[in-house]
């Protein structure tokens, strides 16, 4: 099953169970034979790389990688494989595809301002802003305008000069 190398099948039946639990797998990218996957005890880091490069040559898994670490994602033929080569019963999903339950019940929403009291359309604290100082202001009188300037002087003044 894995291509180049040789491995008990205890082994690779641990990284396929793995995989299929969790229907993802991370593995790090590194030359030392000897280290061992964190999430598998007794297994060499090599070995589910081989193992990976297996499955994703037949496009069981599909694979990321970033910086130093090797991702793998179950595809949907290789959730069909592999439930097949580990005699699991069609009603038990990787976790990755699982949907996590929605609550029974909306929360309940804060009560943090008191009612009759209008909302702010705005976060943050009570004091700060001129813009925010300017419509607390606008709620209770009208804000001050600009005075218009009359420019048909200027532009006659620019003619005339």
């Amino acid at each position: 099953m894995v291509a180049g190398m040789l491995m008990p099948l205890e082994r690779l039946r641990s990284i396929l169970e793995l995989l299929f639990h969790e229907g993802v797998l991370v593995g790090e990218r590194d030359g030392c034979p000897r280290r061992t996957h964190p999430q598998l005890p007794g297994v060499a880091n090599v070995e589910v790389r081989r193992a990976m490069a297996s499955l994703r040559s037949r496009g069981l898994v599909r694979q990321t990688a970033a910086w130093r670490h090797l991702y793998w994602y179950l595809t949907d033929a290789g959730v069909a494989h592999l439930r097949q080569y580990l005699r699991l019963p069609p009603d038990v999903v990787p976790r990755s595809l699982q949907r996590a339950p929605r609550p029974a019940a909306p929360r309940p929403r804060s009560a943090a301002s008191p009612p009759g009291r209008q909302r702010l359309p705005w976060h943050g604290s009570s004091t700060g802003s001129r813009r925010r100082r300017r419509m607390l202001g606008s709620a209770l009188e009208p804000a001050p305008r600009h005075k218009e300037r009359d420019y048909s002087q200027l532009l006659e003044g620019a003619r005339q000069g």
